[in-house]
């Protein structure tokens, strides 16, 4: 995990739970960047371990490449190697009853020459401060709420109290194959900043707040750090991972 003034990667165990099942991880090199959180899931642990399988799988095989990243080859690197850590959580799962119902989200963007890939499962989340200074949203929950909200059945509002707010429809590892991979290209010129955070952020700290740490005059690390410290004062009630890379 890479730290410097362009980028910065952290997760804390938050207030309420044992153990912490999020992870962030972040690094660059000559031939592009990696960003990742995962948040996983089920007991004893093993959304620890899920987490932990998904980062390895992607980081271990990144450090590897020697050439640099258009979309294409990010979009097929992310595939080939999510795939496997798939198969490799989702075969741990049926391996005994500790394991069960292990899974994880995965939010990831490969930086390459020109242009951002960002790929997603779950309900972890990829935000960007435009160049007009705005935060936008640029992933979609793979939730049972959002489906609703899309479907009309319940407001925007309504999402952040709904008792089946964090039913995920997707995960890494909960079933043989994984399908239904969220994709988005940007242009590396048409954002100034980005953030993905696991839901123990932005369950707890609003667009509002996310924005204005975004916005400040600090380093990433200090953005990282004071998100991760406005979730712990609202409650602190989750893991909470956050990655941030300015251009």
């Amino acid at each position: 995990m890479e730290t410097n003034e362009k980028i910065a990667a952290l997760s804390d165990i938050g207030l309420r739970r044992k153990n912490n099942e999020d992870a962030a991880y972040a690094i660059k090199n000559q031939y592009g960047a990696l960003l990742i959180v995962a948040d996983g899931m089920g007991g004893h642990r093993k959304g620890e371990v899920a987490s932990k399988i998904v980062v390895d799988s992607l980081s271990i095989p990144f450090s590897g490449e020697h050439k640099i990243f258009n979309t294409h080859r990010a979009k097929k690197f992310y595939k080939k190697h999510m795939k496997k850590a798939n198969n490799e959580i989702y075969k741990m799962s049926l391996s005994g009853d500790e394991y069960r119902e292990m899974g994880t989200t995965a939010v990831s963007c490969i930086i390459g020459d020109k242009e951002t890939a960002i790929l997603s499962v779950g309900d972890s989340r990829c935000y960007i401060i435009d160049n007009d200074g705005l935060l936008k949203q640029v992933t979609k929950d793979q939730t049972y709420v959002e489906l609703l909200f899309e479907s009309g059945k319940i407001t925007k509002s309504e999402i952040t109290t709904h008792p089946q707010k964090n039913l995920l429809i997707n995960a890494v590892g909960i079933n043989p194959d994984l399908t239904n991979i969220e994709e988005f290209v940007l242009s590396n010129d048409s954002y100034r900043s980005i953030l993905l955070c696991s839901d123990g952020l932005y369950n707890l700290v609003s667009d509002e707040e996310i924005h204005a740490v975004m916005m400040d005059k600090l380093s990433t690390n200090e953005k990282a750090k004071l998100l991760i410290k406005k979730a712990l004062d609202a409650g602190g009630n989750d893991n909470v991972a956050v990655v941030i890379w300015e251009n």
